[in-house]
């Protein structure tokens, strides 16, 4: 296995202002809207070495900057976004993207280029810094809402303020993220997930299969088995039937702390399996949020 853990989905949404409102609304505290510099706009929710992240499109005339190989990261959002909202790739934790990279490509892996990028900060004390990222692009031909990017911030101290992390909803990261892929197309799936956390990292279940990754874990259902445990699911969540994550699954110290504000704000949801499951995908930029209580990760 890899280091590699479930950093940030990115949620990417057509609207970001009101995408970050609604889940301000759901008791997280969310950073200012910032800029990719290749044109992505985004708005955060910081975790401890996770991020809830919302993206839309910012700038069109950067989108083809920061090439990675033939990979263009806000082209790729551009593209993925136009035919729906949802998450067309995933940020994986990495505390060293090119000794991942390496382990990735033993296992069959490749890894489309690299990218550096920063962003001037000033820190509370009134000093500027700047913030240093290292990605590493991983895609699988077939899945391409399933891309993948080793990210390792150089500088978590200029992202994780405890002021930004104390979330009234009492959300503290997550414990999986669930990927939506039918029978026909599991063992790809699988198969893709193997490569990237190590083959020993799959079990299979009775609905699917998981694999455990150095940050949480991925779920894999089908539509079918996935309303075993969410209920049934919303025609309009991944209607083009492409494997996909579908549900961020949210962990929290008191499910009584979620409440209010999903009531407060008139989220449909249901109660199942020891999880509060929100159900709009409409409402929250194409997939589902699940709620359920867990201890911080160590």
């Amino acid at each position: 296995m890899t280091s590699l853990g479930i950093d940030h989905p990115l949620v990417c949404v057509r609207d970001l202002a009101a995408a970050r409102k609604t889940y301000q609304s759901l008791g997280f505290c969310m950073k200012p809207p910032g800029m990719h510099p290749w044109g992505t706009s985004t708005a955060l929710v910081i975790f401890e070495n996770q991020l809830l992240e919302l993206a839309g499109i910012g700038d069109e005339t950067l989108l083809d900057g920061f090439a990675a190989g033939e990979f263009r990261f806000g082209r790729h959002v551009q593209h993925w976004l136009a035919e729906r909202e949802g998450v067309p790739l995933t940020a994986l934790n990495s505390t060293d993207a090119a000794a991942d990279e390496a382990a990735v490509e033993a296992r069959g892996g490749h890894c489309e280029g690299t990218i550096e990028f920063g962003r001037d900060v000033v820190r509370d004390d009134g000093t500027p810094d700047r913030t240093a990222t290292t990605l590493k692009i991983f895609s699988r031909p077939g899945l391409p809402r399933l891309t993948m990017f080793a990210c390792q911030q150089h500088r978590r101290d200029l992202i994780e303020f405890p002021g930004w992390m104390d979330h009234p909803n009492g959300a503290h990261g997550f414990v999986s993220a669930t990927i939506l892929a039918e029978p026909d197309d599991q063992p790809a799936v699988k198969d893709w997930l193997a490569t990237l956390h190590g083959a020993d990292a799959v079990a299979d279940t009775d609905r699917g299969f998981t694999v455990a990754t150095g940050r949480g874990h991925w779920r894999v259902f089908s539509r079918d088995t996935a309303s075993d445990l969410f209920g049934p699911l919303p025609q309009n969540l991944a209607p083009d039937g492409a494997p996909s994550v579908v549900s961020l699954d949210i962990a929290c110290s008191a499910l009584d702390k979620v409440r209010p504000f999903v009531e407060a704000g008139g989220f449909d949801f249901r109660e199942t399996g020891g999880a509060l499951v929100l159900t709009e995908p409409a409402r929250l930029g194409g997939i589902l949020l699940t709620f359920q209580e867990a201890p911080k990760a160590p």
